[in-house]
């Protein structure tokens, strides 16, 4: 007989969607889990509050996310294996200094609502304060000295994770084929522990 598939619930990034190439690439090439994927915002308590009733509802077994992603991936208040790729650990500071923040913008891939503009105000970011993050024992980050966008945020991961922090030279901010490949990315390499 065989075992069900472990279900996989991936968070895309800021300005991004569930249609993002990380994702449709993890579902072209990830067979043995089920990858489940849906639109977040900027927004965290909706984005947040929008993951756990989906992981309650749907019996995931892992949740996953990169940057924004990663963010709401660690402050899930889920019980479940979790793996942060390139975490935007305080958002209200590091979000700030985007280009994006005051301007209407384009998401850089179809949204599920159709919506393919918004704006992100400096207020907004403001919403990200007092919201705390969710470690469980097993709760991986992935983290790169080479992200363009954060900078080097790896002592904090580490801090956050302790040995559970994996350091990757396979990508800088932005996810890339050779990371999330099988057998050899780093992602996979992660992930293949808690299937």
């Amino acid at each position: 007989m065989m075992s069900a598939k472990k279900k996989l619930l991936y968070i895309h990034g800021f300005r991004s969607s569930a249609q993002s190439s990380t994702i449709l690439n993890l579902k072209a090439n990830y067979h043995d889990i089920e990858v489940h994927a849906f639109d977040v915002t900027h927004h965290p308590l909706e984005s947040i509050n929008k993951i756990e009733d989906y992981i309650a509802a749907n019996g995931i077994d892992i949740l996953a996310g990169s940057s924004l992603g990663g963010y709401y991936t660690l402050c899930a208040r889920v019980d479940i294996p979790k793996i942060a790729v390139n975490p935007a650990l305080n958002p209200e500071n590091n979000l700030s200094f985007l280009p994006e923040i005051g301007q209407t913008v384009d998401y850089y891939n179809p949204r599920e609502d159709g919506v393919q503009t918004f704006t992100c105000q400096l207020s907004d970011l403001d919403e990200f304060r007092g919201i705390e993050k969710y470690i469980t024992p097993e709760t991986y980050i992935i983290g790169s000295s080479h992200d363009e966008l954060l900078g080097d945020l790896r002592e904090q991961y580490r801090e956050l994770v302790g040995e559970r922090f994996k350091d990757s030279s396979q990508l800088g901010h932005r996810i890339t084929p050779e990371f999330t490949a099988i057998p050899t990315g780093d992602f996979y390499k992660v992930l293949s522990r808690l299937l």
